[in-house]
């Protein structure tokens, strides 16, 4: 635990900076996007031409999914469109399932990018004419959208939050190194904060610390009134409701073994295990070095993402 006084009172200052401008310092994005399309088979057939396709920008592979492969995307078959900055935007072609759509488009939009997006798209478009493409992209269902901020020159280390919503909690560690921890499961729509600059191998963006809160939203996973498509993108809100931060200067001259309770099981539950002394400590803490959002950080992200899913939804249809 490094909980040099320095580094922690920077890492305070940091944290206060983004939860009072978000859409400043925080670096909002729209880290994935999948989508479904309403298209008849006949029409997904035609998306077969642009295999083997090739420029200096990018390439189109197919693949034929079997097996687990199949199992576990739904899709029999799968084109990547694999471009020059290794981004990826695939197409999931002929559901195993009859009654469900028929093809899937799915992408990282900070990746991939403006330009590449419409360049693939524009492909589909002159394969199925702009009126098809048009219509069946607007009544596209949207099965996933990742919601990201991130906290720049913050190790995850020093991010203490808590979750007001019940939902299990699971540290990662690589080997003996804590790199994040996770509210919710993988099948749900959990919410994750993690190590940007290990996931990325050393060194993101020119930070040595870099720590990213990841929202994975999948509208079918709670239920049909959550669900929504593609014409309704600039409508939906999100701004990381229920999750509680607190100033990492909790952590100086904290216990070790208070320390590793929080990392393990969460600061909510690791409250609930401690004894009667090490118990009154960590609550006083809490108490004290809870952090108050502003007044404008829930309308000040929601509309960051707002615009950002307005102007994908704008690529989406006009391509």
């Amino acid at each position: 635990m490094n909980t040099s006084l320095k580094k922690v009172e920077r890492s305070s200052f940091l944290l206060s900076q983004i939860l009072d401008r978000p859409d400043v310092y925080g670096h909002i994005s729209i880290d994935m996007l999948s989508i479904t399309l309403p298209v008849p088979e006949d029409e997904a057939k035609k998306l077969l031409a642009l295999q083997r396709q090739r420029t200096a920008d990018y390439s189109v592979k197919l693949t034929n999914l079997t097996g687990k492969d199949a199992g576990s995307q739904k899709f029999k078959r799968r084109l990547d469109f694999h471009f020059s900055n290794d981004s990826t935007l695939s197409v999931l072609l002929f559901g195993l399932n009859k009654r469900q759509n028929q093809v899937k488009i799915v992408f990282n939009p900070n990746s991939v990018g403006p330009g590449r997006m419409a360049t693939s798209l524009g492909l589909i478009m002159d394969l199925w004419g702009e009126s098809n493409y048009r219509l069946w992209m607007l009544r596209a269902n949207v099965t996933r959208v990742d919601y990201a901020m991130d906290l720049p020159d913050i190790p995850i280390q020093h991010i203490i939050t808590d979750y007001a919503y019940r939902s299990p909690y699971e540290a990662f560690f690589n080997k003996t190194i804590f790199t994040g921890f996770r509210y919710g499961t993988k099948l749900g729509c959990p919410i994750i904060f993690y190590d940007k600059v290990l996931e990325q191998g050393g060194g993101y963006r020119s930070y040595r610390e870099y720590t990213r809160i990841e929202k994975q939203h999948k509208p079918r996973a709670r239920g049909a009134k959550s669900m929504f498509k593609v014409a309704e993108m600039d409508e939906q809100k999100y701004s990381f409701q229920g999750v509680s931060f607190y100033d990492p200067k909790i952590l100086l001259k904290m216990p070790e073994r208070i320390y590793a309770l929080i990392i393990k099981y969460g600061i909510g539950k690791a409250l609930t295990l401690l004894d009667d002394e090490d118990h009154r400590i960590l609550s006083k803490r809490m108490t004290k070095r809870k952090l108050i959002k502003s007044s404008e950080f829930k309308s000040k992200i929601e509309n960051s993402f707002q615009e950002q899913l307005g102007q994908l939804k704008e690529l989406l249809v006009v391509a």
